[in-house]
């Protein structure tokens, strides 16, 4: 089995050694459990996220998880599993700062910082009438300089980014809080292209398993994330 990730994604998702080569994270303990399901051999490569959508699209990977038909470009052109992983939205702020828990009416007259051209559904109107100010930004960890920076009031990332920016900065953690609220729960799936020899039955039924034993709630507390 194939398996494709995104080469610019690190912890808790992937963890690569010195030479980028994928030893750890939550997709590798995902993928190496669904290959042992499936007496799979199972490889790894990493693609960046303009590239990894159209390998899969055309064979030369098997399989892509924790993605979305929301986020493809072309999402007929695979087949989806069933669900996987949740990845969960959270609104940071400042420790000092009130905790937000009710969305789009806490954020309104906000300074909100989210990432360059990401799309917040939720949230589209409010930007468009400016009653929250969007602050674009690159990368998370510029996300988190900004709030510290009082460039924007609260920001938006999921929890698997918010912890891989504590895992690298683990000092920073006491100075922000996230909202027990969840932003945005997206049910992430698996991308298996058309042209692999492996059958979406076969997985599903493989995911299925994980999700009855446990198997993938133990992945998701090793790398502190939560299902809600």
């Amino acid at each position: 089995m194939r398996f494709a990730v995104y080469e610019n994604l690190d912890y808790p998702l992937n963890v690569f050694d010195k030479n980028r080569q994928l030893i750890g994270g939550l997709q590798k303990d995902f993928a190496d459990q669904l290959a042992k399901k499936l007496s799979a051999h199972v490889t790894y490569t990493g693609y960046s996220r303009r590239r990894i959508e159209n390998v899969v699209i055309q064979g030369d990977a098997d399989l892509m998880c924790y993605s979305s038909p929301a986020w493809f470009d072309l999402p007929k052109e695979v087949s989806w599993t069933i669900a996987t992983f949740p990845q969960v939205e959270r609104v940071v702020v400042l420790s000092d700062k009130l905790l937000l828990e009710n969305f789009p009416q806490q954020l309104e007259g906000k300074r909100l910082a989210v990432q360059l051209g990401y799309h917040y559904p939720q949230i589209t109107s409010q930007f468009n009438e400016g009653k929250i100010k969007r602050v674009d930004l690159t990368d998370v960890p510029s996300m988190f300089r900004m709030l510290q920076l009082d460039g924007a009031d609260a920001m938006i990332s999921s929890d698997s980014e918010i912890e891989g920016y504590f895992k690298n900065f683990p000092g920073k953690r006491a100075a922000f809080k996230s909202s027990r609220t969840a932003f945005s729960v997206v049910q992430t799936q698996c991308a298996l292209s058309h042209k692999s020899l492996w059958k979406i039955e076969q997985l599903n039924n493989a995911i299925q398993s994980m999700q009855d034993n446990g198997d993938i709630d133990k992945i998701m507390r090793r790398y502190g994330l939560s299902g809600r």
